[in-house]
């Protein structure tokens, strides 16, 4: 049987035991990795529902990821740490504080992992899109460390992974948005991936798949496991916006992804509720059910 590595992207998870809106499709996930059993999982961001003001939910979205039949690693999505206070929607900037919640019930803010079957080599870099434009004093600490992290990937094919993608319809949109990196961060953060042959650039936060080609650069981001928000004018195919993950293969041909959606997977549309309060981090407690799981 010919080699393969077999990355699952799960995102926007929004897991938490005391406002557990979001957490149906979780053990569907979680069956589902048991099933497949891939070589490694990366959660993308939001893996609790508000983690910048109750720590406990990201303790509780780990103690979910142990639940996972494979290694994993999570990065920091706005509704983990918050977001760059130029751009702060929901008046959560990142501080240390934040970070250090982040360190110390997830890990690292940023790391590396290197996986290796047969001639088959891939390295995964996780990045902190909360510090992109922050002006923290992290954000430089991160930069060079995603320098180093490029100039010794030794050839391997190579993935980034930050929660918001680096931009949405226009790279040269210098709009202060929370939709996506800002424009500064943004050409860095290109820039980098470009001069050093990264192959996929990965994100979540707009709970919807999607994909382009940047200049031979593939930017990808994941459909959310948690809820969508359905817009008053929806389009005519909205697929891309139903929960779901993505599997990403790696073989003698190259690397590329496929959307899975799970028959259990339910599509919860929250627009009910942000189209009037903005955010879903204002909704009532709503206590995990005994039989979570």
């Amino acid at each position: 049987m010919a080699k393969r590595l077999t990355i699952v992207q799960v995102s926007d998870t929004h897991l938490s035991r005391s406002h557990a809106w979001f957490t149906a499709n979780w053990p569907v996930f979680v069956a589902e990795m048991h099933a497949l059993s891939p070589d490694f999982i990366v959660n993308s961001g939001d893996i609790s529902f508000n983690g910048p003001e109750r720590p406990d939910d990201l303790a509780f979205a780990v103690a979910c990821h142990r639940e996972l039949p494979s290694p994993w690693r999570a990065i920091a999505g706005n509704h983990d740490v918050g977001e760059a206070s130029i751009a702060s929607r929901l008046n959560q900037p990142v501080n240390d504080m934040r970070l250090e919640a982040w360190r110390t019930h997830v890990g690292p803010s940023w790391w590396v992992e290197d996986l290796e079957k047969g001639d088959l080599r891939l390295r995964l870099v996780g990045l902190d899109s909360a510090l992109m434009g922050s002006g923290h004093e992290q954000e430089a600490v991160q930069a060079a460390f995603f320098e180093t992290a490029l100039a010794e990937r030794d050839c391997r094919t190579t993935m980034v992974f930050t929660h918001m993608p680096p931009f949405g319809k226009d790279p040269d949109d210098a709009a202060i948005t929370t939709h996506c990196i800002l424009l500064e961060p943004r050409r860095w953060l290109l820039d980098r991936c470009l001069a050093h042959g990264v192959t996929v650039l990965a994100s979540g936060h707009i709970h919807r798949h999607t994909q382009c080609d940047h200049q031979g650069l593939r930017i990808v981001t994941a459909p959310a496991t948690s809820f969508v928000n359905m817009p008053a004018n929806p389009p005519a195919d909205i697929s891309p916006m139903r929960t779901g993950y993505l599997v990403w293969h790696l073989d003698a041909d190259g690397l590329r992804h496929q959307v899975v959606r799970p028959r259990l997977f339910l599509s919860i549309d929250a627009s009910n509720w942000t189209e009037e309060a903005k955010t879903t981090t204002s909704l009532p407690e709503r206590p995990l059910p005994a039989n979570f799981g």
